[in-house]
C-alpha cells in the first residue's frame, strides 16, 4: 500500500512540475503590449496576436497589419499608407489617401473617417459608429456675385502709375541698402560668392536651376506630410535667404566688374549697393516688358543661387582646389630651366673649384684644369 501512495504521490509532482513548465512556457509566447505611440513612416509593423498597443498609431507611407486577437486602445492616423485589420480598435480611424481593408474579425469601436481612402470591408466587420466619406465640415459661400469695378479715369491712372513707379523706387533703394548691410555684416562670405560668379557664372546658373526646380519639390512633400510641417517652414525660409543672398552677391560682383576695373578706389560697401541698384533696377524694367515679366529676372537670379549653394552660403571656395592647381602649375613650368641658366651655374660651379684648387697648397696631386684646354672626345662622347 505504502508502494503504490509513493508512486502516486511521484506521478503528481510530476504533472505539478510539467503543468507549470507549461503555463510558463505559454505565458512567455505572449508578445509584450505596447505602452506609447506608435509612428510608422515607410516602413512594415504587425500588431501580433495577444498584443495590444496602449497608444496611438499613425501611418505615414507605411504598411501595418492587425492580427487576430490584437488590440489598440487609440486613434488610427492614415496619410497615404495602407493597413490591414484582423483585430480590435478601440478608437477613430482616419485615412487620407491609402487603404483600409476590414477583414471579418475586425471590430472597430469608434468611427471611420476615409477622405480619398480605399475602403474594403469584410462581412463580418463590426463598425460601431459612423462610416464618413466626406469632409467633416461644409463649404458654404451662398450666392457669389462679382463686385462692380468702377470706372477709372485717366487722372487715376496717372495717379496709379506714380504710386508704382515711386514703389519701385523704394524697393531698389531698399535691396541696395540691404546689400550694403549685408557686406558689412559678412564680408568674406559675400566676397566669396561674387568672385565664385565672376569665375564660373554658367556653372553656377545651371545648378541654380536644378535647384530651383528640386528644392520646391522637396518642401511641398514635407509640407503634404503633416508631422514634418515644421522642418518645411524652416526649409522655406533657408530657401528664400538663399534666393536674396545670391540676388545681392551678384549685384555685388556686377559692381566689382564696372567699379573696380577703373582707376577709382571705391569701398566694397558702395561697389555692393550701387550693383545691386543696377542689377534691381534691369529687373525691374524687364518686369514691364510684354511677354516677358519677371522672367529676366528669375533668370539672373539663378546666377546667386547656385553660387551660395556651391559655396555653402560663402563659407568656402568653388572649385576648392583651384589655387592648388595654379601653384603646381606654375611650379612645375619654373622647374623646366632655360639653358642659357644651366650655362651660367656650370660656369660658376667651374670658376668656384678652380678657385678652390689654386687656394690649396695641401694638394700637390690635384692636377690643375684648364677649362679652356680643347678636349678630343670618341664616338661614344668619352675623351680620348
Amino acid at each position: 500500500m505504502k508502494k503504490v501512495f509513493t508512486i502516486l504521490t511521484f506521478l503528481i509532482l510530476i504533472f505539478c512540475v510539467t503543468f507549470s513548465t507549461f503555463s510558463v512556457s505559454a505565458q512567455s509566447d505572449n508578445p509584450p503590449d505596447i505602452n506609447e505611440d506608435k509612428v510608422v513612416i515607410g516602413q512594415t509593423f504587425t500588431l501580433k496576436e495577444n498584443q495590444e498597443l496602449n497608444g496611438e498609431l499613425a501611418i505615414i507611407g507605411g504598411t501595418v497589419n492587425l492580427k487576430p486577437g490584437s488590440t489598440v486602445n487609440g486613434d488610427i492616423a492614415i496619410i497615404g499608407g495602407a493597413i490591414e485589420i484582423e483585430g480590435t480598435v478601440n478608437g477613430d480611424i482616419q485615412g487620407l489617401g491609402g487603404s483600409i481593408n476590414l477583414l471579418s474579425t475586425a471590430r472597430i469601436s469608434g468611427s471611420v473617417y476615409n477622405f480619398s481612402t480605399n475602403l474594403t470591408r469584410e462581412e463580418g466587420a463590426v463598425i460601431e459608429g459612423q462610416q464618413i466619406a466626406s469632409l467633416p465640415f461644409n463649404l458654404d459661400f451662398g450666392d457669389f456675385t462679382s463686385p462692380n469695378v468702377p470706372k477709372i479715369s485717366n487722372k487715376n491712372n496717372f495717379l496709379g502709375f506714380i504710386g508704382n513707379f515711386l514703389f519701385a523706387i523704394l524697393q531698389i533703394l531698399a535691396l541696395g541698402a540691404f546689400a550694403m548691410v549685408i557686406v558689412l555684416i559678412a564680408p568674406k562670405s559675400t566676397d566669396r560668392i561674387a568672385r565664385s560668379i565672376i569665375k564660373q557664372p554658367f556653372v553656377h546658373w545651371g545648378i541654380g536651376l536644378l535647384t530651383f526646380f528640386a528644392i520646391p519639390a522637396v518642401l511641398i512633400i514635407l509640407i503634404v506630410t503633416i508631422i514634418l510641417i515644421p522642418l518645411g517652414i524652416i526649409g522655406i525660409l533657408v530657401f528664400s535667404f538663399a534666393i536674396l543672398f545670391g540676388w545681392l552677391a551678384l549685384g555685388y560682383a556686377i559692381g566689382k566688374r564696372l567699379f573696380e576695373t577703373g582707376s577709382g578706389n571705391y569701398s566694397p560697401v558702395l561697389v555692393a549697393g550701387l550693383g545691386t541698384i543696377i542689377l534691381t533696377t534691369i529687373a525691374r524694367f524687364s518686369a514691364l516688358i510684354p511677354c516677358i515679366g519677371w522672367t529676366i529676372g528669375v533668370l539672373l537670379s539663378l546666377f546667386g543661387l547656385g553660387a551660395v549653394i556651391l559655396t555653402r552660403f560663402g563659407t568656402r571656395d568653388y572649385p576648392v582646389y583651384e589655387t592648388g592647381t595654379t601653384q603646381l602649375t606654375s611650379n612645375s613650368s619654373n622647374k623646366s630651366p632655360k639653358s642659357e641658366e644651366v650655362g651660367s651655374i656650370l660656369a660658376n660651379i667651374k670658376s668656384d673649384l678652380n678657385d678652390d684648387l689654386g687656394k690649396d697648397e695641401m694638394s700637390p696631386d690635384i692636377e690643375q684644369i684648364d677649362p679652356n684646354q680643347d678636349k678630343e672626345f670618341d664616338g661614344n662622347g668619352e675623351i680620348k
